[in-house]
């Protein structure tokens, strides 16, 4: 697996491993006592089959422990899922402004690219920008199928569903700051697999200077649209 950079990335780990670890020893249980029943009470060639009946106290005992490890299995699940979703603090390094909340930036997946509105009206395509050491809010949402983000360095993998608003959280640290880059991983048309993005993190001076920048392009470029326009232009 890849290495996280976000808190709450390790639980999810942990789960996966919690799940394959109960299905190799149910795996390892249910062979091992087919190939035990198969030996112990095998006949001759041609030899008319035995009815075999288990007597109740051993049905009950493997009830029994079928529902302890069910319920520990359950009990774990929701332990570190629990875990998993606790939004992550803005550190001291982090934005000044965002000390009790995290940033909120959303992230809409449209067949077969992904856009990023930032608070101050600014946007970007395909590149995330958000700054360091500084609790991150994406609000995912859709133009059309469903489609998910997946970074598998930085938090668990969301859907973006049509009609519904979906939330990933997560924060990296001053010292992991840099490029991360995502995959597609829903089925969304012919073109998915091209549906990438990243995700760059740098300085909230950086940030800020960023977001900035593009506000300042875009309106930039809508005046001169309308100035075309305007003068009867095809822009």
């Amino acid at each position: 697996m890849a290495p996280h950079h976000s808190p709450g990335t390790d639980q999810i780990d942990t789960l996966l491993w919690i799940g394959f670890f109960a299905a190799a020893i149910l795996m390892i249980a249910i062979t091992g006592a087919l190939l035990y029943v198969a030996r112990r009470y095998r006949s001759e060639r041609g030899a008319e089959p035995r009815q075999l009946l288990s007597g109740r106290r051993l049905q009950f005992r493997v009830a029994g422990v079928l529902t302890i490890f069910a319920a520990l299995l359950f009990v774990l699940g929701v332990v570190f899922t629990d875990n998993a979703r606790e939004t992550p603090s803005t550190g001291d390094a982090g934005l000044a402004s965002l000390k009790s909340e995290p940033l909120k930036i959303k992230a809409t997946g449209q067949q077969w690219l992904w856009r990023y509105d930032y608070p101050n009206g600014a946007f970007s395509y395909y590149k995330l920008v958000v700054p360091s050491d500084t609790a991150i809010e994406l609000e995912l949402v859709s133009t059309d199928v469903v489609h998910t983000w997946n970074v598998e360095e930085l938090a668990r993998k969301a859907d973006a569903v049509p009609g519904k608003t979906n939330k990933v959280l997560f924060s990296v640290s001053a010292n992991d700051a840099g490029t991360y880059d995502g995959d597609s991983a829903t089925l969304s048309g012919q073109a998915y697999a091209a549906m990438r993005t990243e995700v760059e993190v740098v300085s909230p001076e950086e940030y800020e200077e960023f977001v900035e920048t593009q506000q300042e392009e875009i309106e930039a470029a809508q005046e001169r649209v309308v100035g075309l326009i305007e003068e009867g232009k095809t822009p």
